[in-house]
């Protein structure tokens, strides 16, 4: 009997142990799959009868540093160099953001869509909903126009977790402008690979990767 209840003592510490230990080996970002499921149907349903906000890239301080590097430059070469990256720089942030304003008009139909300058994004964050969005030419704030019920956010560039670094694509935030979690399509990308490729072959490229984006984005949402 004294072996037997030994015996029992000793297997229930070296099970709570392999618990414990269980637990200490989980990730810091682990969590349970039926949860992330849950949440993703969830969000995926407010989204179905919500509104997209897309953010737009202003590339301020980018511009804000290249106007100042040119008020430093010493020498009229460096001058006219920086000022040619200003004017790119300008150019290719602006031609971005219409290319893909063009392709949400034209192809997405999931959700209402609105757009805002990267600039506004913690006034909508902190419940600023009216006049924070762009008109139809990007140029300006249109305040008449109005966020009302669920909302996420969706912004174009790099995609940052480890499956597909350096991939440039969509990636969806919830409204407090959080990643979200898989099994929901928070990122979709086209690889660097394909791209350069179309460029090389196809000098409208900048157009044709933004409507393949979201077609394949609006694709994803729906078969989800």
């Amino acid at each position: 009997m004294k072996i037997s209840l030994i015996s029992c003592v000793l297997a229930i510490f070296l099970l709570g142990n392999t618990l414990l230990l269980g637990q200490a080996d989980q990730p810091r970002n682990f969590y349970p799959k039926q949860y992330a499921e849950r949440d993703a149907i969830i969000q995926m349903e407010e989204l179905k009868h919500g509104t997209l906000v897309i953010r737009l890239a202003t590339n301020t301080r980018k511009l804000a540093s290249i106007k100042k590097a040119i008020k430093l430059a010493n020498n009229e070469k460096e001058r006219n160099r920086l000022g040619a990256m200003l004017e790119k720089t300008a150019l290719d942030t602006r031609n971005q953001n219409l290319w893909l304003k063009a392709a949400f008009d034209s192809i997405y139909t999931f959700t209402p869509v609105l757009f805002m300058p990267d600039t506004v994004a913690i006034q909508l964050k902190t419940g600023v909903r009216q006049g924070i969005f762009l008109g139809p030419s990007l140029d300006k704030i249109d305040p008449s126009l109005t966020l009302d019920g669920k909302f996420f956010v969706a912004f174009y560039g790099a995609n940052t977790s480890d499956e597909k670094t350096n991939n440039q694509g969509i990636t969806v935030l919830d409204s407090t402008l959080q990643s979200l979690r898989s099994p929901f399509p928070y990122f979709t990308g086209r690889t660097s690979i394909r791209r350069m490729f179309e460029e090389f072959f196809n000098k409208s490229e900048g157009q044709n990767h933004f409507e393949k984006l979201v077609a394949k984005f609006q694709k994803r949402l729906e078969e989800f």
